[in-house]
């Protein structure tokens, strides 16, 4: 029973992982208020995940924390290439005002915040499938 609950809120956790780092390519804000955004995100992300985890006991945290984070990530980085595939569009361009089209361009933190979460994410998935292996041989 506590299966479809904890799924749910995974996915809880996966959505505020992807909100925050799509945060991260905003480029209004000066970068400390940007920071304390993304941390406003992360506290519920991480209060789901544990939620999500702990209905399951922690069983296989590191693969569903990894899948969590690489599934936020690849979410946000389809997110992200839709925005810049649509700005090359001449139509996209004249629906929008041009100071919306630099909303998001602030790649650089972007992309850092969108890579640690796939490299943390692959690296639990991972690290999982390697002490399931060693459990195996044993």
């Amino acid at each position: 029973m506590n299966k479809v609950p904890g799924i749910i809120l995974k996915a809880v956790a996966g959505f505020f992982f992807y909100a925050g780092g799509l945060l991260a390519f905003i480029s209004e804000p000066p970068q400390g208020v940007k920071l304390v955004l993304m941390l406003v995100f992360l506290l519920p992300a991480v209060l789901a995940l544990i939620g999500g985890l702990s209905l399951t006991r922690f069983r296989n945290w590191k693969r569903d924390t990894g899948i969590v984070l690489l599934s936020a990530s690849g979410v946000t980085t389809f997110v992200i290439f839709t925005i810049i595939w649509l700005s090359m569009s001449e139509e996209f361009r004249s629906m929008i005002r041009p100071e919306h089209l630099t909303f998001f361009n602030d790649y650089q933190t972007g992309g850092g915040v969108i890579a640690g979460l796939a490299v943390m994410g692959w690296i639990l998935v991972k690290t999982n499938k390697e002490s399931k292996s060693r459990v195996d041989q044993k």
